[in-house]
């Protein structure tokens, strides 16, 4: 991939035609490859669409300095429980004058014209790198080959001049009826939305595109289904870009969003097998064999598919009658290219890299941040990652979320508040400074449980936490033991910045996770290390590696320029979690610049795909944001959740999209 895309580990291949003749039918082929087209298409006018969003300058009435905090208040004013209803310009102040409204457009206006360029060229690069993968999808798509039967066969005529042989995509055109090879079917009438859909919740988050494959037979479109899922593998590795293209890809297939998980499981667990089945030292002789070479091994000349891979997809099912859905493992093989014959490949995939072992990477870490470590989630016992070879290939899934605290009370809450995070992807807690997070944990429930805390807190809530923040005016009571938690907090803070720098080399300089997309989840100073690993991976430009992203009761600015730049490197959702009643977060923000907002506290303005998630009273306030993350995730309907893990808070806040 080329610079700018932070996915640059390997090259692509040759060429590699698959012929499915008898497999598919031409016009299944057209119908395939324009509905990959128009997914693709929207996705990238999503991108574009981030960008585009309006802007948004609040004003302080009073002396027209910009400051986000004003937006709730404004809110509040004109009686409005939904902030997305009140226009995000405050109208200048009646009794200005003309020359102050110039002044005041002059300077909106610079203002807005400095961002451009910044933007502009994030946008630049964020759809450049997409449309080369795109552009490696369709390519794929081309390679498949379909050979259009003679007109002398009997079943009756095509349906006009639609595609023929290998060229590029001219329109629908093919046999009809069932005379043709392997029994195809061919479907007919105009593109059109599903009927019924089979998931809601799937088409509610992933609208259908209409087409025609969806009025097909199940066992049809579950084929379909597969063929694009191992052309998205053939390309070396499984971006965010292409789990987005496979979930949108189900729903306009109409099926089920768990067929795909379980889909994505069993081809995960295939390509595990197949990689641990390479010792660590044939990895380092093939190493080793590139470097004498001065080549870089891309699979070429050999086109047929590795046994051991071809093992591998059996053993799970695919290329057998039962699983494959007509393909079989030879040709699940070619349609994966060089992934099929190339053993650093299938390994990079899961982050197996022998010549940079995840201790090195660890011992590296620690120098900036004591007592690092990636903690799985599932299964038990809880013990630390420190071999990707160790994970047993029954574990291994083809996408990854990591989880980050903002402290703790006690040990066991570093995996407690993840329990909720189901096994369809590999779930890690990052342990990063234990101390701190401790020494803050306890601070903090020291605060909490005081009776000058239950005072201020009525206090502060007549007067609402955002005109203490703009008027730095609070209650003497609360000040008095601000000293408890004021320096466990600012330490945290930088620790929090250490480890998200930290974060972020993981995932794009050392690929920790291999070649998957990342999710990312966190709470309090967790969602600030999360701010600032993707600030980090915007910086450098690291597309398409990153799936969905949520922060709970962050410390970070709310100002929409700042989650635009967060958005370019998040494929999927971006969720921001904020309590307008989180007064201890505000407290604790005093001394921060809040000029931009603080995340936590409030709503996401001016950030087209960025949603927001209001929290309500939490019961413990900033703290119940550990009890109440399984109840939080559930109430987003993030995707990949235990059936009885999602639990804990208060019932549901309100969810709404910008």
């Amino acid at each position: 991939m080329p610079r700018g895309s932070g996915r640059g580990g390997h090259g692509h291949s040759a060429r590699r035609p698959v012929d499915l003749t008898g497999i598919l039918s031409v016009a299944e082929r057209n119908d395939l490859s324009t509905l990959v087209i128009a997914i693709t298409e929207r996705m990238h006018t999503d991108i574009s669409a981030t960008f585009d969003s309006p802007v948004v300058t609040p004003i302080d009435a009073g002396n027209g300095h910009h400051n986000w905090l004003t937006l709730p208040l404004l809110c509040h004013k004109e009686g409005k429980k939904d902030i997305s209803s009140v226009d995000s310009k405050p109208k200048h102040p009646k009794k200005r004058g003309k020359t102050y409204n110039k002044v005041y457009s002059t300077i909106e206006r610079e203002e807005e014209e400095a961002m451009t360029p910044q933007l502009g060229e994030l946008k630049k690069e964020a759809l450049t790198f997409f449309r080369k993968w795109q552009s490696l999808i369709l390519q794929r798509m081309k390679d498949v080959a379909v050979t259009e039967p003679k007109a002398s066969h009997p079943g009756g005529r095509g349906r006009g001049r639609g595609f023929r042989g290998d060229d590029s995509f001219r329109g629908r055109g093919g046999r009809g009826g069932k005379a043709g090879r392997g029994g195809l079917t061919l479907a007919t009438g105009p593109p059109r939305l599903p009927s019924a859909h089979i998931d809601l919740e799937l088409s509610k988050q992933y609208p259908p595109i209409p087409n025609t494959l969806w009025s097909l037979s199940i066992d049809r479109r579950r084929l379909f289904f597969h063929i694009v899922f191992l052309i998205t593998l053939s390309l070396q590795e499984y971006t965010a870009n292409s789990f987005l293209l496979l979930a949108n890809l189900t729903s306009c297939l109409n099926l089920p969003f768990v067929f795909f998980q379980t889909e994505e499981i069993k081809l995960a667990r295939g390509l595990a097998h197949a990689a641990l089945e390479t010792s660590a030292e044939a990895l380092l002789a093939l190493k080793l064999e590139e470097t004498k070479s001065s080549r870089r091994f891309k699979g070429y000349g050999n086109t047929s598919a590795n046994p051991t891979l071809a093992t591998g997809l059996e053993s799970i099912g695919l290329g057998t009658s039962s699983g494959g859905f007509g393909l079989t493992g030879t040709i699940a093989a070619s349609l994966l290219g060089a992934m099929a014959d190339n053993a650093r490949m299938q390994n990079a995939v899961f982050g197996i890299n022998p010549s940079k072992p995840l201790g090195k990477l660890l011992e590296t870490f620690s120098r900036d941040i004591q007592d690092v470590g990636f903690i799985p989630v599932h299964p038990k016992p809880f013990t630390e990652y420190a071999d990707a070879r160790e994970v047993l290939a029954e574990d291994r899934r083809l996408r990854v979320v990591i989880a980050l605290n903002g402290w703790v009370i006690e040990d066991e809450d570093l995996v407690k508040p993840w329990i909720c995070l189901g096994q369809q992807t590999e779930t890690y807690t990052l342990r990063w400074d234990m101390a701190t997070l401790l020494n803050l944990g306890n601070s903090l429930e020291t605060v909490i449980l005081s009776s000058a805390w239950g005072v201020s807190k009525k206090e502060v809530k007549t007067r609402t936490i955002f005109k203490c923040l703009l008027e730095s005016d609070w209650p003497g009571s609360l000040l008095k033991v601000s000293k408890i938690i004021d320096n466990p907090w600012n330490v945290g803070l930088v620790r929090a910045e250490k480890a998200g720098g930290m974060l972020a080399d993981a995932i794009m300089r050392h690929k920790f996770q291999g070649d998957r997309p990342v999710s990312l989840v966190g709470y309090s100073l967790g969602a600030r290390a999360i701010y600032c690993c993707l600030m980090v991976l915007a910086e450098r430009r690291h597309f398409g590696g990153i799936e969905s992203v949520v922060l709970m009761g962050a410390p970070i600015p709310s100002e929409s320029r700042v989650w635009l730049t967060l958005k370019s490197v998040v494929a999927g959702r971006l969720i921001n979690v904020y309590s307008e009643h989180d007064f201890l977060l505000g407290f604790l923000c005093r001394f921060s610049n809040t000029d931009f907002g603080i995340a936590g506290l409030q709503e996401i303005q001016g950030a087209t795909g960025v949603e927001n998630y209001n929290a309500g009273d939490l019961t413990r306030g900033h703290l119940g944001y550990r009890s109440a993350a399984g109840r939080i995730l559930r109430d987003v309907k993030w995707e990949q959740l235990s059936k009885n893990g999602a639990h804990g808070g208060k019932p549901a806040g309100h969810k709404g999209r910008r």
